[in-house]
C-alpha cells in the first residue's frame, strides 16, 4: 500500500506539533505496511502503538490550545473525541478479524490530510498571531 509522506503543506506552523505529526506519519506507515500481511496480531500491535501516540498527541495539542486560549478549542476537542471513537471502532474490527484494510487506510489518509490542513492549521495560525503580537 502507498506510503504517507510529510510535506510542507501539512505544516501547522508550530514546530512541536509539526514534529508530532511527522511521528504520527511514521506510525501510520508502520501500520499500513502490516495491513496487507494478514497477521492480525502484528496489525493490532501496530494499531495500538499508533493509537497510543494519537492519544498522547491529542492531549499535548489540546494543552497547547488551552495555553494560547485558541478560540476553536471546544470544537477541536470534540473532533478529537469523535476521532478517538472511530479509532476504537477500527480496533474492535481488528480484534474481531473483520478489518477492511482499505477502509482503514482511506480513513487514515482523510484524517491525516483533512484534519491537519483543515482543522489544525487554524490553531497554528491563531497561535502564531498571538506569539507575534
Amino acid at each position: 500500500m502507498a506510503e504517507f509522506n510529510w510535506d510542507n503543506s501539512l505544516s501547522v506552523g508550530v514546530i512541536e506539533m509539526d514534529n508530532q505529526h511527522k511521528v504520527l506519519i511514521d506510525f501510520i506507515n508502520k501500520l499500513v505496511d502490516q495491513i496487507g500481511s494478514g497477521d492480525n496480531a502484528v496489525i493490532l500491535q501496530k494499531f495500538d502503538e499508533l493509537s497510543g501516540y494519537v492519544v498522547k498527541h491529542f492531549e499535548e495539542e489540546e494543552a497547547l490550545m488551552d495555553k494560547f486560549e485558541f478560540s476553536g478549542v471546544t470544537t477541536h476537542k470534540l473532533i478529537h473525541k469523535q476521532l478517538l471513537e472511530r479509532v476504537g471502532e477500527f480496533r474492535d474490527k481488528i480484534v474481531a478479524n473483520s478489518l477492511d484494510g482499505d477502509e482503514l487506510v482511506r480513513f487514515l489518509k482523510v484524517w491525516l490530510t483533512s484534519h491537519i490542513k483543515g482543522i489544525d492549521i487554524k490553531y497554528g495560525n491563531e497561535i502564531n498571531q498571538k506569539k507575534a503580537a
